[in-house]
């Protein structure tokens, strides 16, 4: 294989993989801001678990155990959110017609897509990877002594990890992706291929779910004790599937060099079966999403929008847009469905017992405490949710190539801008409602409560609206290659979320002060919220129309 034509081609994709971040100065402050408050926060609760679970299972008499199970988790995890990415980038790319017409061999094309689209979607991953082998490192050091860590096969086995964890979850992403398009070259819908990351997902969602029937009572300390005693279903599964990561795990805590040289061997073995599959099958694999994109353009241009409403057909293009593109389907209409079953999950299994019910028992009591408590949550949901789904963050980068027609359609700015505000209403405030109501009814909230939270909601959520549109029309990302890579590359809605983040610390802090410090009741919270949860929403939807329409004028 031809390596400086691999590494130039990996060059050339990553090129235009990301937005580029705004030269303006509240945007280098906006890319500080999302770094203090998304990345390092994930890193530090990833290495606090990691140095807890060490240090639990050095008593189990297997130190390694904890991380072995953080590594498998990530891997399962890039393995679930890879499959669609690693799909897309590989057959239906928009820069697939100018590639194949080049001199490049079909299997060096592959091999440069795959590597870009790998170090593309693990960058956080290497991040969190980083944490798990500190808080590995710190509690072996605490408890075993700072010798044992400072083997030179630890050390280089931990760097090596780093890079090297994602890299087989990718590559089965890759194979399976080659293959599946060969296979079933004569099946005329792409969604047989979509459906592969929903199938994984039920896979080991399930497999997690059935290690836990032999437990008793859920809860941490158990489900460590079945990892310390190597007897935990889930991840004996996973330890087969991703077969090179034990190796890792025991080079890391024996400091064995011949388990660091399999871990090494093992990775390489897949990628020479990942070339040579891509040298008999990749081409025959373009040919067959060449085929399935033309059928797809074609069943699109024979449904046409009919309204008599410039709202209503600007309203059902956006509709269109998200629930027919599956990147923006799963990862901006589908994933609220998360928080109303993430909500009845955690209260149907947990109320009886730990401090879900120690919580619900204090608000029960009539206690401030939880009363503020609850108010926290609730209103921080609402900011996070809506900025997660990515739907008013990404209201312009959709667009893509073509946003210039927003300013030649015979449609309003104004009339565009609100079909684009509701849709993310449509598909976020319904799930936030839901949300609402089953945390009330299992935490006994009284009816006049729980309306009052869901006004509180709606006021977070068209803040959040309203923020994440103006960023994207001031910047949209239009220069992508596919659906995952707007998403995934749009640092609007990593700015978003920052301050939807930095909104929710901001209410927290405010809770925690007028109770904590002022001792002044929970009700002066609720009142001190309220109004300026809707002063600043009014003010915003008074002022945010002509900002916006004056970005829009300038696409």
């Amino acid at each position: 294989m031809n390596s400086v034509g691999v590494g130039s081609l990996v060059k050339i994709l990553s090129k235009n993989s990301e937005m580029a971040l705004p030269k303006k100065t509240s945007y280098k402050v906006l890319a500080a801001v999302a770094v203090s408050l998304i990345m390092i926060p994930c890193a530090i609760v990833v290495g606090y678990i990691s140095y807890v679970m060490t240090e639990a299972l050095i008593e189990a008499d297997n130190p390694g155990g904890g991380m072995l199970f953080e590594m498998q988790v990530l891997s399962a995890f890039s393995m679930i959110f890879g499959i669609l990415v690693v799909f897309s980038v590989l057959f239906f790319s928009s820069d697939r017609e100018h590639f194949v017409t080049l001199p490049i061999p079909s299997h060096h094309l592959m091999f440069g897509k795959f590597i870009y689209a790998f170090l593309a979607e693990s960058i956080m991953e290497f991040l969190i990877l980083i944490a798990v082998f500190i808080g590995y490192i710190t509690a072996i050091a605490k408890n075993l002594g700072l010798a044992k860590v400072l083997h030179p096969v630890t050390l280089i086995s931990s760097a090596s990890g780093v890079m090297l964890i994602p890299l087989v979850p990718m590559i089965y992403c890759a194979i399976f992706s080659v293959l599946l398009m060969a296979v079933l070259s004569k099946v005329r819908s792409v969604k047989v291929f979509y459906r592969l990351s929903t199938l994984f997902l039920l896979i080991f969602a399930g497999l997690f779910i059935y290690s836990l029937r032999s437990m008793g009572e859920i809860n941490m300390d158990n489900y460590v004790e079945s990892l310390g005693s190597g007897d935990n279903l889930f991840l004996e599964t996973l330890n087969v599937i991703f077969f090179t990561v034990p190796w890792l795990a025991d080079a890391v805590s024996r400091g064995n060099i011949l388990y660091f040289l399999l871990f090494l061997a093992g990775n390489t073995a897949l990628l020479t079966v990942l070339y040579f599959l891509g040298k008999a099958f990749y081409q025959k694999g373009l040919y067959t999403a060449a085929s399935l994109g033309s059928v797809k353009k074609q069943r699109v241009r024979d449904k046409d929008i009919v309204s008599s409403s410039q709202f209503k057909a600007s309203l059902q293009k956006e509709l269109r847009v998200i629930l027919r593109t599956k990147a923006f389907s799963a990862n901006t209409a589908f994933i609220n469905l998360i928080w109303p079953l993430g909500a009845f999950l955690l209260f149907h299994f947990t109320k009886d017992k730990g401090a879900i019910k120690a919580f619900i028992r204090m608000y029960d009591m009539g206690k401030d405490r939880a009363d503020m408590i609850l108010l926290m949550v609730i209103v921080s949901i609402a900011f996070i949710a809506t900025a997660l789904n990515s739907v008013a963050s990404t209201s312009f980068t959709r667009e893509g190539q073509h946003i210039s027609l927003i300013k030649f359609i015979p449609v309003p700015y104004r009339t565009q801008l609100m079909a684009k505000a509701a849709v993310s209403f449509i598909f976020t405030y319904p799930a936030l409602i839901a949300t609402n109501i089953i945390i009330c009814i299992y935490v006994h909230v009284p009816v006049g409560t729980a309306v009052l939270f869901a006004v509180l909601m709606l006021l977070a959520h068209i803040i959040s609206i309203i923020v994440g549109m103006t960023l994207d029309s001031n910047s949209p990302y239009i220069d992508w290659d596919d659906e995952y890579t707007a998403l995934r590359g749009n640092l609007n809605v990593f700015f978003n979320m920052a301050i939807m983040m930095l909104l929710s610390l901001i209410v927290i802090g405010m809770g925690l002060f007028i109770y904590e410090i002022l001792l002044l009741p929970a009700t002066i919270f609720y009142i001190a919220l309220s109004v300026i949860l809707v002063g600043a929403a009014v003010r915003m939807m008074i002022v945010w129309p002509g900002v916006i329409i004056e970005n829009m004028k300038k696409l």
